[in-house]
């Protein structure tokens, strides 16, 4: 292959990966719940336990929307995706600041559905596109996309919310619709998926001479493996969501004030999104195995450390814990985008993305399951008792996934 071509196509990749880091970050505002939990209650007069759940709908309804969109972009394209994305995100924000006044119904049917089915369109498609580009980087392309995806909520949510006091929140929530929308319509024109040599171009060492793409025949669903990595990540997404959809309302349970709660929700997204940076420099340089082990580890110390906060009533030990959380939660999609596509290929990445990412409804009922079975959300000792056991299994888990990893290599290799 000639320098030029090489040059201009890492040129195009890294412009891509800039585009589709700047579309996730207004994506990634539906994270921001936590801030808007409080607001919504009030503006909308609302029973803020009903409006709590709007969070698990949200997770529940971005995977169905990661589904539906691997098969909407294998029909209609990369662009035609990301345009009905675009439109339900539009829906879902614009909706809930216009209707959603006295009617816990359209909270969740807009918020919730909607823009969850929205973002996980968006973000599957702008993802598995994305990463084709990077054969040779995945980690670190998976890392810097969800660093976009999880800032979104400190740096626009934070800033959503300065703006509610002047404007009011239905004003705001419709002008959140209207900029994403916007922005990923404009990033729906730029994104395509990359020429059909790029493996042969970015990474020789793992092109044959018959471009064959180990794994790309595999059924995801029939592989035992997938089976292994659920378990860890499962766990670990249930106790990054039990901290992410109560952080400012814990916060002030152990004893911070609400404007400390309120930054720390922003401190959490932060640490949520450097974490998807440092994990896919782990997964480069290590593997998925040593990844794996040390974000469960991070998430094993955060239910140690808020444990600890709510058991001695010591608020830094929260802080510690929910930052903690926020890291973990923050690597488990990188790990999960890497591991789709060195296992399985690049054939039918997006399909397979958004399967492993089901993950995320599965743990969002693992939250919900533990926080009902230590009485609700306002036991976080209890809640946090049954993931921080939860926890180490996660961690246990890593040993069998390991060794069943080590054989599919050898056999994919063979």
């Amino acid at each position: 292959m000639s320098d030029s071509t090489v040059a201009r196509v890492k040129g195009e990749r890294m412009r891509t990966l800039a585009c589709s880091t700047f579309a996730l970050l207004f994506l990634g505002l539906i994270y921001a719940f936590s801030m808007f939990a409080a607001p919504m209650s009030a503006a909308f007069e609302l029973e803020k336990g009903a409006v709590g759940l709007t969070f698990n709908i949200m997770m529940i309804a971005f995977c169905i929307g990661a589904i539906l969109g691997s098969q909407v972009e294998r029909r209609i394209g990369v662009k035609g995706a990301i345009v009905i994305a675009a439109a339900l995100f539009f829906c879902g924000f614009a909706g809930t600041g216009l209707f959603a006044k006295g009617s816990i119904a359209m909270v969740y049917g807009c918020y919730g559905v909607l823009g969850g089915l929205g973002v996980g369109m968006g973000y599957n498609t702008i993802v598995s596109t994305t990463n084709l580009w990077f054969p040779d980087k995945v980690g670190f392309s998976s890392g810097v996309l969800m660093m976009g995806f999880g800032l979104g909520s400190l740096i626009l949510g934070t800033l959503s919310v300065n703006l509610v006091p002047l404007f009011g929140l239905g004003t705001v929530f419709a002008g959140i619709g209207v900029a994403g929308g916007v922005v990923a319509v404009a990033a729906a024109f730029m994104l395509r998926r990359p020429p059909e040599n790029i493996v042969a171009l970015m990474a020789p060492e793992q092109a044959s001479a018959a471009g064959h793409d180990p794994g790309s025949g595999d059924a995801v669903l029939k592989t035992p493996i997938l089976y292994l990595f659920w378990i860890w990540a499962v766990i670990v997404v249930a106790i990054g969501l039990a901290t992410i959809g109560n952080c400012a309302a814990n916060a002030q349970l152990v004893g911070l004030d609400a404007a400390f709660a309120t930054l720390l929700v922003g401190l959490v997204s932060t640490c949520n999104g450097l974490a998807r940076v440092v994990v896919g420099m782990i997964y480069d340089r290590t593997n998925v195995k040593v990844t794996m082990f040390v974000d469960g580890a991070v998430a094993a110390a955060a239910c140690a450390c808020i444990i600890g906060a709510f058991a001695t009533g010591t608020p830094a030990l929260y802080v510690a814990g929910a930052l903690c959380c926020g890291f973990a939660y923050g690597g488990e999609p990188v790990v999960a985008s890497a591991f789709a596509r060195q296992r399985y290929g690049s054939k039918k990445y997006p399909l397979n993305l958004s399967i492993i990412n089901t993950s995320i409804i599965y743990g969002s009922l693992l939250s919900m399951a533990a926080q009902a079975a230590a009485g609700g959300v306002d036991s976080p000792l209890a809640v946090f008792s049954i993931l921080g056991v939860l926890s180490v299994v996660a961690l246990i888990d890593v040993l069998p996934f390991s060794k069943k990893w080590n054989a599919d290599l050898r056999a994919l290799r063979g």
